[in-house]
């Protein structure tokens, strides 16, 4: 190695406090100084490492109040630096007269003044000199001492990027530094020690791996060095080579041992010790960056190939997606050709009349349309609807809706078709105008409405993947880069730890994605519930004036449902029948207008209504009964669940049941409606109880 001048050498200073925190950030700011030779400022503070180095330093600054408990140790760090002059670096509360009275103070300055550390740094080198530069030089000519050396080898091993190269680098490094070429690592492998790298002084076929049992074991766990100064008289360890008489052993962080030897009895004292520990401690440091860094690389990578395949799966997603937008188009293009159930209307007298229906519409619906005396029939889905289909007749207009209807398999949803035909036929009005003829098709789209949510479902949750992979996962990527620089150009370990909570908020994030990943959202989380239970939960949160709730604890039904779903269905539904009981909104004659029965009135002078929740065969019901309907059925068992010939489904009803529709979907329930005069009952059916039977709660 080449050995510097004394006017190429930096003045190296030791700067002592109390805290290590204080020390660090002192020692970096006296180093940044401008002025004056380039410093090599190391912080320290115990009185053994300004023992060890101080007889290789030209200088130790003193950055406590001798005053107070931190600065306590000023005569010991005096002992301890020996020859080295020490500068005291004191708040001003320590004078001048005080310092100049105390012996092994060679200068004073105070710290409270703006450009203290500058004044600090004149002042090590105004003591420097009065206190003879011959010495310095004569130490600044001579070859430096190990923990220089380390030092100096620092840039080097901190450019590291490769766990051999970083190795290799450790043990030349060691042995040049001690000059002694016995030296190698041995890492943890299948619980032992087994060499890794070696210098040039140990023979590649002469070591043998070593068990963690032992000395060498507690060594690597306590982080403790080992320094033995005569191996034969030491029962702890064998020689691990011919001729070696004393040893030095340090952990490298937990990965493995750093072990230097020596043919004489000891061979190394306190100093070498303390300077392979902190050439170890950076190696540790750099390692830890080093498997961080490929870590973060494949973290990275993975959450690159990660959005690409779901990057991938939006496409694909957006493509089936157009695909069932195309074969929704191209279903409606052939309605009037394929045999789907329909039904022929016209217009006669002002009103819209059934003239057919075919086969497919009795086998679907399970009835036939036939005009009843004076009620003119109407198909399912349009009997609030009579007045737009009259509209449209008139018009000549193409008309499409969505309904769901109660069929022969349940409730299914139909996109119903409403398909002007020309028959040259009048209304029979005076007018005698031209009213056209309607063909009305039903075509079952359930299961096309059923994928075209999934699809919605899936694109939401790419969204939200997408955004987490662009915008989120920038900044902890962003941050962890900025302190691998940092710790790269100050060799500060305490950046590592910045590192750290990236790499943990980068982690978390893929766990989020993961999540999202796996979400399926028409599925639930459920659990046994009690319908009456949630009920009269929900009852409570509802604003049901002189409305009272009647459930029944033989007539409990316990389900599997998601709790905070059902009571949130409750919550609706309950506030829909009771705005309904007062909008007086108890059935409806096929058009647009709600029937009033004949003996309603105005009084208000009348008995609560009644909201009954009670339990079928095949799932549950909620109920309402106006004042005069209780009032005629007092013994209070008429009959309020929905029977199959007067059920319809929620939409058109006017009773706003969508937030109701949709979390019965999520759980595969069928939703069903009743009314007539006085009653609304609404229907849940295909609902799984939790134990197959009726429970008590």
């Amino acid at each position: 190695m080449t050995t510097a001048t004394a006017t190429q050498r930096p003045r190296t200073v030791l700067y002592v406090a109390d805290a290590e925190t204080d020390a660090s950030d002192g020692a970096g700011a006296l180093e940044g100084v401008d002025a004056g030779p380039e410093r090599s400022v190391h912080a320290v503070t115990a009185v053994d490492r300004v023992r060890n180095w101080a007889p290789d330093a030209d200088c130790v600054v003193f950055a406590e109040t001798p005053t107070t408990a931190a600065g306590a140790s000023l005569l010991e760090v005096i002992e301890a630096a020996g020859s080295t002059p020490v500068i005291l670096f004191t708040d001003p509360s320590f004078a001048p007269t005080a310092a100049r009275s105390t012996d092994g103070i060679d200068g004073y300055v105070r710290r409270d003044t703006d450009d203290a550390v500058a004044h600090l740094a004149d002042e090590i080198e105004w003591v420097c000199r009065e206190t003879g530069d011959a010495g310095s030089a004569d130490r600044a000519a001579s070859a430096p001492g190990p923990a220089e050396r380390f030092l100096e080898s620092v840039p080097e091993v901190v450019a590291c990027r490769d766990r051999d190269r970083l190795f290799e680098r450790l043990v030349e490094t060691a042995a040049d530094a001690l000059d002694c070429e016995t030296c190698w690592l041995s890492t943890v492998h299948f619980g032992e020690f087994t060499p890794r790298v070696s210098a040039s002084g140990v023979p590649d076929d002469e070591l043998e791996p070593t068990s963690r049992d032992g000395v060498l074991g507690e060594t690597l766990r306590t982080g403790e060095a080992l320094r033995i100064d005569e191996i034969a008289t030491d029962d702890r360890l064998t020689a691990p080579l011919d001729g070696v008489t004393s040893l030095c052993c340090v952990p490298v962080g937990d990965i493995g041992l750093l072990q230097v030897a020596a043919e004489e009895a000891a061979a190394f004292d306190d100093r070498d010790c303390d300077s392979l520990t902190a050439w170890c401690r950076v190696a540790a440091a750099v390692l830890e960056r080093i498997d961080a860094d490929a870590s973060q690389r494949t973290a990275h990578k993975q959450l690159q190939q990660e959005r690409d395949r779901l990057a991938s799966e939006r496409d694909e997603l957006a493509a089936e997606r157009d695909r069932l937008a195309d074969e929704r188009d191209r279903i409606r293009a052939l309605f009037a050709a394929i045999p789907e159930p329909a039904v022929h209307y016209g217009i006669d007298g002002g009103r819209v009349l059934v003239r057919d229906s075919n086969d497919t519409f009795s086998e679907v619906f399970g009835t036939d349309l036939e005009e009843d005396g004076d009620e003119a029939p109407v198909a399912p889905g349009l009997e609030h609807r009579g007045a737009t289909l009259l509209e449209s007749l008139r018009a000549g207009e193409r008309r499409q809706l969505v309904s769901r209807r109660e069929t022969a398999d349940g409730i299914r949803e139909f996109l119903l078709t409403l398909v002007p035909v020309d028959a040259g036929a009048s209304d029979g009005e005076a007018s005698g105008a031209h009213a056209p003829d309607g063909l009305l098709v039903y075509n079952d789209v359930t299961e096309a409405s059923r994928r075209e949510r999934a699809v919605a479902a899936a694109e939401a949750r790419l969204e939200t993947i997408e955004t987490l992979v662009e915008e989120e996962m920038r900044t902890p990527l962003n941050v962890a880069r900025g302190y691998l620089e940092l710790a790269d150009e100050t060799g500060a370990a305490e950046h590592f730890a910045e590192v750290d909570d990236a790499q943990k908020r980068l982690g978390e994030l893929v766990d989020r994605l993961v999540s999202i990943v796996r979400r399926d959202d028409v599925l639930v989380e459920t659990e046994p519930v009690a319908i009456h239970d949630v009920a009269r939960q929900a009852w409570v949160t509802v604003e049901t004036g002189d409305a009272r709730l009647v459930t029944r604890t033989a007539d409990d039904r316990v389900l599997e449902a998601d709790k905070a779903r059902l009571r949130e269905l409750f919550e609706q539904l309950l506030g829909t029948v009771l705005d309904a009981a007062d909008g007086n909104d108890c059935g409806t004659n096929g058009g647009d207008e709600p029937v009033v029965p004949d003996d309603a009135t105005d009084e208000t002078d009348t008995e609560p209504t009644v909201v009954t929740v009670g339990a079928t065969d095949d799932g549950f019901y909620v109920a309402r009964r106006d004042a005069e309907t209780d009032a005629a059925d007092a013994d209070g068992g008429i009959e309020t669940t929905p029977v199959p010939d007067q059920s319809i489904a929620t939409d058109g009803t006017g009773f706003g049941l969508d937030t109701v529709e949709r979390i019965a979907d999520a759980h595969g329930w069928n939703v069903g409606v009743a009314a007539d005069d006085g009653r609304i009952a609404v229907a849940f059916r295909g609902v799984d109880a939790a134990d197959g039977q009726y429970g008590d709660h």
